[in-house]
């Protein structure tokens, strides 16, 4: 076979690894299909290119390295990562060889390139390796992979674990992309290197957790191919513990250097001094590391073989101390200066550095002992003071009272010591003069006030106090004196002095001087805040008659009674003031609403209109009350008071008994309330009023059922009046028992007439009020009506609301359970905007609901509405009430009522209100207008 130049190319040219060929200049002369392939090139799109241009940073400096080894003759073979045409590495194992001309000239180099792919082969091979480290895999912890450059193809069980990934998912991965990028580059120079590499490095786990990690590599050669074996062991536990326990070293080194005592370290047997904070230097005087010169009963004072106050030996200290015990005794000191220093020496057995060693903490004691002395001075001469002494430590703990202290609050010594000086709390100071008074005394500053305390038997006293700190020679707070008088005496007679000053004598109010003060102090605040203000003036109607009829002192029984009910009838908030003779002011502040100061015009009306009681006799007394409220009827305290004085006499003339508002709009208001009152007088004497009727049509067949009776007031200047302009009058008033007398009466009489013109088969619906259902005359009243007009009670029906049931409960039932045994028919009218319960219904002698308007007149409109009067009729059928529904005005109301078995309706769609005359009239035309609506 002749071997040509063609033969070898196609050679090349099919070889499955890659061939490179680069000149001197490493720039690309050729390249075969198979290494183009490999990096997702053309063969023409690599030709002339440089060799750095399909390598990444890291690359390019390796293969600066392996051109200086290869101009030099060597040949190579070694890992080489190039770069993808689409950015990612290709892991490849490359032999090169040199290439020279004859004169020895360095003109290039070959490489045959093998890919990643192709090495697949030698997983198989590594089947044997595999098994062994499943194996090796249950007797460690460690983690063991194996990979070539970087690419992972194999790994134990244990790895998984610790890189927190499945076998799958960490074959084929890049150990070194797992290194953070600090550990990244030292792990690939490792890997260039032929020895066992150890490092500790920091890696990623899948879930981007940092692990420590002890990295052992080696790399080995296994058929041919170059592999690397990793062991990985986890660190990171015990870095974290190393970290912890430098830091707890760290943290112990500042609290022993930073302590408030001196501490010193030492050897048990020998009192060599080992260590010693800053504090022992100072202490004994000694600088630098002279005081390791020392040993521990060196630095101790002694005489006769015993520490100076202590009395015993220091050896009797260590053996407590030994015996796990901490012994503590005071004990004097040699500082370098000669002198002696009073501490309090404790000594504690401890543990350092695996030696048994000894603490001993010095606390200088000097300023204590001082202290004590000094408090040993104070209370002997302080102890026959009349003033009350108490001494407390910083804190303010008591530590001393006198005997002046013990008689006057009740409490013994033993009580006092050791508690605080709160016991006296009589909880009439607040958190912020407590604060401030704890302020000033730790600044240093003396403290002078007045203070409300409490004994131990609960009784208040006034202590004019002053508290004084206590230094010592560092300057330094260590005590607070406090001295104090009974002041209580005193206090009172002030107090009284003061309540006479501001304060009625007579009647124990507020007088005039304290009334313009609390006036123009809530105008004050009203005009800060933005807030209405109420003043009300009012005096005692007649009062002038009283005095001379009766005489000055039944006056100023009748004014004390009077005082005494407003101070009792009124909130403790507001302001009640005798201005003088039978002159009172109410001063309300923060008012929300007008209804507020009618309230309590109201109630000031009712408390004075109750009968007073003097000597033998009951004398009955009304006021009149002038309101003005801030700011629209002053922008100043006198402007109101004056404002106020007007209204007082509007009122007067008025009527009295009553209130004005200074605003002209509320005089109008209450004004015409009292014209409508007196009208409606008017009303009744004149027979104004008069009955109009309202159809109710059965809806399943259209005849008219029955009518309900409807009041009107035919004012001579204003018309016809609906109900809802005089009903409310009426009822405040208590005339709606005779005009409710009336339309009974009327309702009869109307109705005999109907009858007498053929008018036989309706029922007569009439409204009854509340207080119509108390009226224990009521049952009397309408069979005398009845008996009058010889009608049977059947003929007639009484509408309630459920507010009507609810008001008096009791004896609504009972009247009802009167007029039901006579005949009489009940229906619950305007159903669903009271509050009645089911419960409750069921007891009632209640045949009809009448389902309110305002759920009928949105049908069509609103569901919700219609879903409640679906229920509201469903509940109806089911408990066996018949249902009426009001309202009704368009033919779509009529048929959801008829899809739902409504019985009755009533409304504008079949008749408004008409005259009894014009019912007879037109009964034939209603009921034909009716019967062609239902159907």
């Amino acid at each position: 076979m002749e071997y040509t130049d063609a033969f070898f190319e196609k050679i090349v040219q099919s070889a499955r690894y890659g061939i490179w060929v680069i000149d001197e200049c490493c720039i690309t002369q050729y390249v075969n299909p198979s290494m183009a392939n490999m990096l997702g090139y053309r063969v023409e799109q690599m030709l002339n290119q440089h060799l750095f241009n399909f390598l990444d940073v890291q690359g390019v400096e390796a293969a600066k390295i392996n051109l200086a080894r290869r101009r030099q003759g060597y040949e190579e073979q070694h890992e080489a990562i190039f770069q993808h045409k689409e950015g990612y590495a290709v892991y490849t194992m490359l032999v090169t060889w040199p290439v020279f001309d004859e004169s020895g000239n360095y003109k290039g180099a070959i490489a045959g390139i093998v890919d990643d792919a192709q090495r697949q082969t030698m997983l198989h091979e590594l089947t044997e390796i595999k098994e062994k480290l499943q194996l090796f895999d249950k007797v460690t912890l460690d983690g063991i992979i194996i990979h070539q450059g970087g690419r992972i193809i194999e790994l134990n069980d244990a790895s998984c674990r610790m890189l927190a990934g499945s076998r799958s998912e960490l074959m084929e991965r890049d150990f070194t992309a797992m290194c953070v990028p600090e550990s990244k580059q030292l792990v690939i120079q490792a890997m260039q290197s032929e020895s066992i590499n150890k490092l500790e490095i920091k890696i990623q786990t899948t879930t981007g957790k940092a692990l420590n990690i002890e990295w052992t590599s080696k790399r080995m050669l296994y058929r041919g191919d170059s592999v690397r074996v990793s062991v990985l062991r986890n660190v990171t536990q015990y870095r974290q513990a190393q970290t912890a326990l430098e830091q707890i070293e760290l943290t112990n080194q500042a609290l022993i250097e930073n302590a408030p005592e001196a501490i010193v370290l030492f050897e048990p047997t020998s009192g060599k001094i080992l260590q010693a904070n800053s504090k022992s230097h100072a202490i004994f005087g000694l600088t630098g590391q002279s005081i390791y010169d020392y040993s521990i009963q060196d630095l101790l004072a002694e005489q006769d073989g015993k520490l100076v106050g202590y009395g015993h030996a220091f050896d009797s200290l260590l053996q407590l101390a030994n015996s796990c015990l901490a012994p503590m005794a005071e004990i004097k000191i040699k500082h370098a200066s000669g002198a002696l220093i009073d501490c309090e020496l404790r000594l504690v057995a401890i543990q350092w550095q695996g030696r048994s060693l000894l603490r001993a903490s010095l606390l200088d004691i000097r300023a204590r002992k001082q202290a004590q002395s000094k408090m040993h001075q104070l209370s002997s001469a302080l102890e026959q003071s009349a003033d009350m002494v108490l001494i407390t430590d910083k804190q303010g703990t008591i530590e001393y009272v006198n005997q002046a202290t013990i008689l006057t609050t009740g409490y013994s010594q033993a009580e006092l010591i050791g508690s605080k000086p709160d016991v006296f709390n009589s909880g009439q100071h607040d958190k912020s003069f407590i604060k401030n008074l704890w302020a000033t005394i730790l600044k240093g500053h003396a403290y002078r006030d007045v203070l409300t305390n409490r004994k131990k038997s609960g009784e208040i006293y006034y202590e004019e106090k002053t508290i004084t700190p206590l230094k010592n020679d560092q300057g330094e707070i260590t005590h607070f004196v406090s001295t104090g008088k009974d002041i209580t005496e005193r206090m009172e007679i002030q107090a009284n002095l003061r309540h006479l000053a501001f304060h009625d004598v007579l009647t124990g109010l507020p007088n005039r001087a304290l009334f313009n003060d609390r006036l123009k102090t809530g105008w004050l605040n009203a005009k800060r805040h933005r807030q209405q203000m109420a003043l009300l003036f009012f005096d005692i109607d007649h009062f002038k008659r009283i005095n001379d009829t009766l005489g000055h002192d039944i006056g100023d029984v009748l004014l004390k009674q009077v005082a005494k009910k407003l101070k009792k009838g009124l909130r403790g908030s507001d302001t009640v003031a005798r201005l003088g003779g039978d002159e009172f002011a109410v001063i309300l502040n923060d008012c929300k609403d007008e209804n507020a100061i009618r309230h309590t015009a109201e109630k000031i009306i009712q408390l004075i209109n109750q009968p007073v009681k003097l000597a033998d006799r009951e004398l009955f007394v009304t006021t009149s009350i002038g309101i003005a409220v801030y700011p629209q009827d002053g922008k100043d305290s006198q402007a109101l008071l004056k404002n106020a004085d007007v209204a007082m006499y509007r009122a007067k003339a008025a009527g009295r008994n009553t209130y004005m508002f200074y605003r002209q709009e509320m005089n109008a208001h209450a004004f015409e309330r009292l014209t409508l009152e007196s009208e409606l007088h008017r009303a009744i004497q004149q027979r104004e009023f008069v009955l109009y009727y309202q159809p109710k049509v059965c809806l399943q067949t259209g005849h008219i059922l029955g009518v309900e009776a409807l009041l009107r007031w035919r004012h001579p200047k204003m018309g016809i009046l609906l109900p809802d302009k005089f009903i409310p009058l009426l009822e405040d008033t208590g005339l709606i028992v005779p005009v409710g007398q009336w339309v009974i009466e009327q309702a009869l009489a109307d109705y005999t007439y109907w009858y007498q013109q053929g008018l036989q088969q309706v029922k007569l619906a009439v409204n009854l009020s509340p207080t119509q259902l108390k009226d224990v005359k009521f049952v009397e009243t309408l069979q005398l009506a009845l008996a009058q007009h010889k009608l049977s009670t059947s003929c007639l029906e009484l509408e309630i609301t459920e507010n009507t049931m609810m008001e008096d409960g009791e004896k609504a039932f009972v009247l009802m359970q009167q007029l039901k045994q006579l005949g009489v028919h009940f229906s619950i009218d305007d159903f669903g905007t009271g509050y009645s319960s089911l419960a409750y219904l069921k007891r009632l002698p209640v045949e009809t609901i009448k389902i309110d308007r305002s759920f009928i007149q949105d049908i069509g409109i609103e569901q919700e509405d219609e879903i409640i009067v679906r229920t509201v009729i469903a509940m109806a059928k089911n408990l066996g009430y018949k249902v009426v529904a009001e309202g009704v005005e368009n033919l779509e109301q009529v048929r959801f009522l008829k899809s739902l078995e409504c019985d009755v309706a009533q409304g504008y769609l079949f008749s408004q209100p008409i005259p009894a005359e014009e019912l007879v009239l037109h009964v034939h035309d209603l009921q034909h207008q009716a019967a062609d609506l239902c159907h």
